[in-house]
């Protein structure tokens, strides 16, 4: 689906912002902080037409709103075609390394899989429940549901691409929408293995796609 370039601008902004804040955006805070140069009555009408295109929508009675996950799909999308959407595998020294390391640039949760060896590591689980999504019990069950389903996934992932982003209703291994995960593989030692970001549909996407994309630079790779 097509977007004006002032469209993209607003909706850019309510999903940076709604990241940032974990509430809805309104239209005068969009004006208030934003510099588009266009008047608020157009700032309404362009969330209004946003809205009825699918990309944001009211959690509740509020002036405000919140992207829906065709919204955040759109905002990943113009992530990955800035960069070109590429990524080589990569290789690491260690598996706890590398995981630690990618904890250390994101509050997901960071999970490393080396089907070949068994080796399952999760890093980041206290970071990650402490976004505002998981102070209901519920959720914090529904993430961990989530991430079982994933494990149980893992030995279907096929090898050689590049980044997969599945979010909310998108997954295909889990009936749990409310979050979103980040899949690339990597190399440690000439072992294959899949490098996962999993969290809130709320979820930071550009640092965490610079996440995925720097840890390859991290260390010299091993030949």
């Amino acid at each position: 689906m097509t977007l004006t370039d002032r469209q993209k601008e607003i909706l850019d902004g309510i999903v940076e912002e709604y990241i940032r804040l974990a509430r809805p955006i309104s239209s005068q805070f969009l004006e208030e902080e934003y510099d588009f140069g266009f008047s608020p009555a157009t700032i309404r009408n362009e969330m209004l037409s946003l809205s009825e295109q699918g990309f944001l929508e009211k959690p509740y009675l509020s002036s405000g709103r919140v992207p829906t996950d065709q919204g955040y799909r759109f905002f990943v999308d113009e992530i990955l075609q800035e960069g070109n959407g590429q990524q080589e595998a990569f290789e690491w020294e260690s598996p706890l390394e590398l995981a630690r390391r990618l904890n250390s640039f994101t509050s997901a949760l960071a999970t490393l899989y080396l089907p070949s060896q068994n080796i399952v590591l999760k890093e980041g689980w206290e970071s990650v429940l402490e976004e505002p999504e998981f102070s209901n019990p519920f959720a914090s069950r529904s993430f961990a549901k989530f991430i079982k389903d994933f494990e149980e996934y893992v030995p279907e992932i096929p090898s050689g691409f590049a980044m997969n982003i599945f979010i909310g209703k998108e997954n295909p291994f889990s009936k749990m929408e409310d979050f979103s995960i980040m899949i690339a593989e990597c190399d440690i030692g000439g072992t294959k293995g899949f490098v996962a970001l999993a969290g809130p549909k709320r979820m930071a996407y550009k640092k965490n796609i610079k996440a995925l994309k720097s840890v390859k630079h991290g260390r010299r790779k091993i030949h």
